[in-house]
């Protein structure tokens, strides 16, 4: 082929595959965005797109259905204003129903904050609900909100912001918290001041906004950790109307606020069960060659644990559980009693723990690396001999939910049917990493939202990393816990010296597993490997065809021949060009 070229067309034709080369280099990578945006056909599932705004008419047709949240001619809940707390806000605002009307009427003026130099804020927002209060609608398989609003002031006024939720990212001030986006009106080009219809995606939320100025700081399209998770969908906790940021009057007319784009089939935003959880029962019958030891409590004889363990009991006014953990025998005995905590009138937790702990125990502890592993594996019985104690639970971690309190670390249920009774062998148990949720009750210690539900609350890579703590519970079931423990390691693991494209690749199953990137990225661009490769093969194709045919141009120009001329007609060409039998496939090898 490269003889029978040669010349200019041998340099076209090169030049065409170094373009093609950085058509394939121009693809981009997943490095960075592990946690959504995964293109894999799971159905329905985590990081996987179900639809946007644009395919939706304007009257809504096409965008699913919509779920009413205020409806201010007949509103549901009671709306309180709320003015810049900050030393010197001068600040002013009120919020009124007009029933006549029926809307909600949101008017004030923001002013500088002469502390801060800079303008304060405004707003209304829906008072928190209580036990007997209407709960909010499930709206997590919803695109967005909806507002119909109008007003005086706008598109002057550029400080109009909608919140909802109370997440807030880790470290964030106590009354900074909602999903926030910026609310823009257009602008009325007859001065009629008609309503419109404002729609707002949930992806242009964020909980990352600065406290000052109410602007995005990380917005959700550049970190999908600070997008709305499922569970705040699923309960909005309280909706917001902001004055923000911007020194001005504020006026707001709002006839009604839904979600609009929800999806009324049974199929919701998580992925089945099936689609991510490995069968306990492949990790059982592997062998050690792809475990990890993270804690043997049988080698406790000849030599002493990895890490110090202790106990820690309800910290609440009134708390009555106790606990103690003794190592020797080639085992831990974590005992105790979970008591009624008669301030609360219900049970409190007691846990053997290892790690640090708030001020009092600062001592870190020793993991290893499990990143590449699928499943804990405990090794453990129990004294209890009618088996009849259902409050094990086993931790790990220190991250928490946006917004909560005293729960921190991934948590799961030890079903009391998995633990062997003492008098057998010790039994083992294998705790998939995806079974494990950071959004858990630290009143019970249950699961609220599961990994599989909302890959959010997954362990996260940094955390399989160096899980910095570890803690078994006897928590939110009163009784007698007695749990004996000889091993707990990672299993499912996978070398890092054998890095084949099956290991790099980022899959949904991956995801929902557990291998979740907290915090950015884990770095991996294996998802365009093929791309990258066939961009190095085109390369150096095109060098090779530049090489050879620079040969065999000036060795046709010695000898004076050639097989094809100016005077060649179409028919000699094409049958040339099927002689031609070159396959890169077939001739390169990476």
């Amino acid at each position: 082929m490269i003889a029978l070229i040669g010349g200019r067309t041998t340099a076209a034709f090169a030049a065409v595959i170094v373009v093609a080369t950085l058509v394939f280099s121009s693809f981009p990578t997943n490095a960075g965005d592990a946690t959504v945006g995964v293109d894999v056909d799971v159905g329905v599932g985590v990081g996987v797109d179900v639809g946007t705004v644009n395919d939706c008419d304007n009257d809504g047709v096409g965008c699913g259905d919509l779920i009413m949240l205020e409806d201010f001619t007949s509103p549901r809940h009671e709306w309180n204003e709320m003015n810049d707390p900050v030393m010197g806000g001068k600040s002013t605002g009120t919020f009124s129903v007009d029933k006549d009307r029926g809307v909600g009427v949101f008017n004030g003026k923001v002013e500088i904050v002469s502390f801060l130099n800079a303008p304060g804020f405004i707003k209304a927002e829906t008072e928190t609900l209580y036990d007997d209060d209407e709960p909010w609608p499930d709206v997590s398989t919803c695109e967005g909100l909806q507002l119909i609003v109008k007003s005086s002031t706008s598109p002057s006024y550029k400080g109009f912001r909608v919140s909802f939720g109370n997440a807030r990212p880790p470290d964030a001030m106590h009354y900074t918290y909602g999903y926030k986006t910026d609310l823009h009106l257009q602008e009325d080009d007859n001065n009629d001041n008609k309503f419109q219809q404002v729609k707002l995606p949930f992806e242009e939320f964020t909980d990352n906004w600065n406290a000052g100025t109410g602007d995005a700081v990380v917005t959700c399209a550049e970190n999908k950790e600070f997008c709305p998770d499922i569970a705040s969908k699923k309960d909005l906790y309280s909706i917001a109307v902001w004055g923000e940021g911007v020194e001005g009057n504020v006026d707001l007319q709002i006839q009604s606020i839904s979600a609009y784009g929800c999806n009324s089939d049974s199929t919701s935003s998580s992925v089945s069960s099936s689609s991510i959880v490995e069968d306990e029962e492949d990790y059982e019958s592997s062998g050690d060659d792809d475990a990890i030891t993270i804690e043997d409590f049988s080698s406790s004889k000849s030599s002493p644990p990895i890490n110090t363990w202790r106990t820690m009991n309800d910290p609440v006014m009134g708390g009555r559980s106790k606990s103690s953990v003794t190592i020797e025998d080639g085992f831990a005995s974590f005992k105790g009693t979970c008591a009624i905590v008669p301030f609360l009138h219900a049970p409190g937790f007691i846990t053997m723990t290892t790690g640090a702990h708030g001020i009092f125990h600062k001592a870190p502890a020793i993991f290893p690396d499990v990143s590449n592993c699928k499943a804990l594996k405990l090794t453990v019985r129990t004294n209890d001999v009618d088996n009849g104690y259902d409050g094990y639970y086993v931790s790990f971690g220190t991250d928490r939910v946006p917004g909560g309190h005293h729960a921190q670390g991934y948590k799961t249920h030890l079903e009391k049917d998995k633990i062997q009774f003492q008098g057998e062998k010790f039994g083992d148990i294998v705790l998939p990493f995806s079974d494990f949720s950071s959004n858990w009750s630290d009143s019970t210690g249950k699961t609220k939202v599961s990994c599989k539900d909302d890959s959010t609350f997954c362990p996260s890579i940094a955390t399989l990393k160096d899980m910095k703590t570890m803690s078994f519970w006897g928590e939110g079931v009163e009784g007698e816990v007695a749990l004996d423990i000889q091993y707990i390691g990672a299993v499912g693991c996978v070398s890092n010296s054998n890095n084949s494209e099956e290991e790099i690749q980022i899959d949904a199953a991956d995801v929902a597993a557990g291998m979740v990137v907290g915090g950015g990225g884990n770095n991996n661009n294996g998802g365009n490997l093929p791309l990258c490769v066939a961009g190095m093969v085109a390369s150096c194709a095109a060098a090779a065809i530049i090489i050879l045919g620079l040969f065999a141009a000036h060795a046709r120009r010695r000898n004076g021949t050639s097989r094809l001329t100016k005077k060649s007609n179409y028919e000699e060409v094409k049958q040339v060009s099927f002689d031609v039998d070159f396959d890169v496939e077939d001739e390169v090898t990476v």
